[in-house]
């Protein structure tokens, strides 16, 4: 195991139709702990594959540092890394055996040449040994010992993904490098693997670095996670920390689902108790603490964050909100999901989505008395769109 460090990277190209500079990693700082499990997470083009690739080796970094451990790995060839990198296509030999597709890396790897082997048989037998055990205990550990056999076009996805994983895990390396490894699953299989994966970092503890564009997969997986924007780090915090304090509207709106609500039209107004928020179509009356928070912005136009979470049905609301004055919209579509409903709301120009109790009486067409929890919502700057409160 070992901590991986990034600092000061650039990853710069020269884009060739309009010669300008595109930097798709700019100026990335970010230290992996030693066994930590670190998301990498963004939308696409952010640069989070390029920074795995730069980890890897197998992209050049423009300038900064790379460190696994306490080794500057700049210069050092991928093989020499010590990492084992597992990839969204499997990339597995299709004409070998599971077995030989899992143990042939450490062949190349850990068996002299021919001549050599000829030379000291006793050694070339010990070593072969010493693969033979680590490819069945990772059969072992990923329930794939009775697939040795196969040979790729004979394993469903899900199987060929563990193979993967195996191939990489007979490595025994210091760092797990992942590279959107659950894509190609279909959604019951994703759930299922990812859940096989959180208990396989938690047996073997080796620091990895997971990177994927799925929020959920993040929110659920890693015990920090790094998001990324326009190849910039935007955050990186543990998944609730995220959640619940974003730093700007871009972290905010990313994670959680459905994403975050934005009410553009809303106004700091000076009240005789402190500040409220007039949006127009409704208004917040938050605490004390908050309040004071947003004096020197009075009458000034801010961002109201609104998780679909925190607007509820007036009739199933929570004891805490009982004082709060309902405000009145239309519903425009209403998606039960079984425990809860998605509703689609509208209040003058305003839309908003609430995910309320699935016994709700809502609806389509009709009116809904709705409940904000004001102490919930998210205030951001209009113009830097960086978190006020």
């Amino acid at each position: 195991m070992a901590r991986v460090t990034l600092r000061n990277i650039f990853k710069i190209y020269t884009d060739q139709q309009t010669k300008k500079e595109v930097k798709a990693v700019n100026n990335l700082n970010l230290e992996i702990r030693d066994g930590e499990f670190l998301v990498l997470v963004g939308p696409s083009g952010c640069g989070k594959t390029t920074a795995l690739r730069m980890i890897a080796g197998l992209e050049e970094i423009t300038s900064g540092e790379i460190l696994i451990g306490d080794r500057v790995v700049n210069d050092v060839p991928p093989r020499d890394r010590n990492i084992a990198m597992v990839f969204q296509n499997y990339a597995l030999y299709p004409h070998m055996s599971v077995y030989k597709n899992m143990s042939f890396g450490l062949e190349l790897r850990m068996l002299p040449n021919l001549l050599q082997q000829l030379a000291n048989p006793g050694e070339t037998k010990r070593i072969k040994e010493e693969i033979d055990k680590r490819v069945r205990a990772a059969a072992d550990t990923l329930s794939i010992a009775h697939l040795l056999d196969r040979k790729p076009k004979q394993l469903s996805g899900g199987q060929r993904q563990r193979v993967a994983l195996g191939r990489a895990i007979v490595r025994e390396p210091q760092v797990f490098l992942m590279d959107e490894p659950l894509s190609n699953l279909d959604a019951k299989l994703r759930v299922q693997t990812r859940a096989e994966l959180i208990k396989l970092h938690r047996q073997l503890g080796v620091t990895t670095i997971y990177v994927t564009h799925d929020q959920v997969e993040a929110m659920t997986m890693g015990q920090r996670i790094a998001v990324m924007k326009d190849g910039v780090l935007q955050q990186c915090d543990t998944p609730l920390k995220l959640y619940h304090e974003p730093v700007n509207m871009f972290v905010a709106g990313f994670l959680g689902t459905p994403s975050m609500n934005f009410v553009h039209t809303a106004t700091v107004v000076k009240n005789g108790a402190g500040p409220i928020i007039d949006t127009g179509a409704f208004k917040l009356h938050l605490s004390e603490e908050k309040a004071n928070a947003l004096r020197e912005y009075v009458g000034r136009e801010v961002v109201v964050g609104i998780r679909p979470q925190d607007i509820h049905d007036k009739n199933f609301a929570p004891s805490h909100l009982t004082g709060q004055e309902p405000i009145r919209m239309s519903v425009d579509v209403i998606e039960p999901m079984g425990a809860v409903s998605t509703i689609f709301l509208n209040a003058g120009q305003q839309s908003l989505v609430a995910e309320v109790d699935a016994e709700t009486r809502a609806k389509e067409g009709a009116p809904l008395d709705v409940v904000i929890d004001p102490n919930a919502a998210h205030i951001f700057d209009k113009e830097t769109e960086q978190t006020i409160i």
